[in-house]
C-alpha cells in the first residue's frame, strides 16, 4: 500500500497566497461598503455621532447631534466616512481573514479587533471634540497627524498581537 504525503506549501507560496487573499478581501469589503454607503455606512456613522453625544451628556457636556454632526457649546465636529473607522476596520478584517488560521480564530480576531477599533475611534471623536473646544489651533494637527498615525499604529499592532498569539498557541 502506497501512502501519499501532502506537501505543505513553501513559505514563499504561503506569503503569496495570503497577499492575494488580502487584496481580494480588501476589494470585496471596500466594494461592499461603497455599494452600501447609504444603507450601512451612513447609519453606522450616525450611530457614532449619537453615542459620542450620549457620552458627552453623561460627562456633563451639553451636546446635540444633527445627522453626523456633534455640536457642543464650544465646538462642532462632522464625522465623515474617513472619520468613522469603517474602512480602517475593513482593512484590519481583510488582514485577519487572509491570515492562515482557523475560521474560529479568525472570527475571534475580527470580533475583538473590530470592537477595539470601534472603541478607539469613539475615543478619537471625543478627544477631537475636546481639542477643538479647548485647543482649537491644534485641532487639524490632532485630527490629521496625531490620530491618523495612532490609528494606523494601533490597528497594525492589534493585528501583530493577534497573529503573534496564534503563532505562540496555534491550536487555541
Amino acid at each position: 500500500m502506497q501512502t501519499s504525503e501532502v506537501e505543505s506549501p513553501s513559505p514563499r507560496a504561503q506569503i503569496r497566497r495570503s497577499a492575494l487573499l488580502f487584496g481580494l478581501y480588501i476589494l470585496g469589503l471596500f466594494g461592499l461598503l461603497y455599494g452600501l454607503d447609504r444603507q450601512l455606512v451612513d447609519p453606522f456613522t450616525r450611530g457614532i455621532a449619537q453615542l459620542a453625544r450620549t457620552i458627552l451628556l453623561l460627562g456633563g457636556t451639553e451636546a446635540t447631534v444633527h445627522d453626523k454632526v456633534v455640536t457642543t457649546p464650544l465646538f462642532s465636529v462632522a464625522i465623515q466616512n474617513n472619520c468613522n473607522a469603517i474602512y480602517e476596520t475593513a482593512l484590519f478584517v481583510s488582514a485577519i481573514l487572509a491570515y492562515p488560521a482557523t475560521w474560529r480564530q479568525r472570527l475571534w480576531g475580527v470580533l475583538l479587533g473590530s470592537g477595539a477599533l470601534y472603541i478607539l475611534n469613539l475615543m478619537r471623536v471625543l478627544s477631537l471634540i475636546y481639542v477643538g473646544s479647548h485647543f482649537r489651533p491644534y485641532f487639524d494637527t490632532a485630527h490629521i497627524y496625531v490620530w491618523q498615525s495612532l490609528f494606523i499604529v494601533f490597528a497594525l499592532g492589534l493585528w501583530l498581537f493577534w497573529a503573534g498569539a496564534l503563532a505562540r498557541h496555534p491550536q487555541s
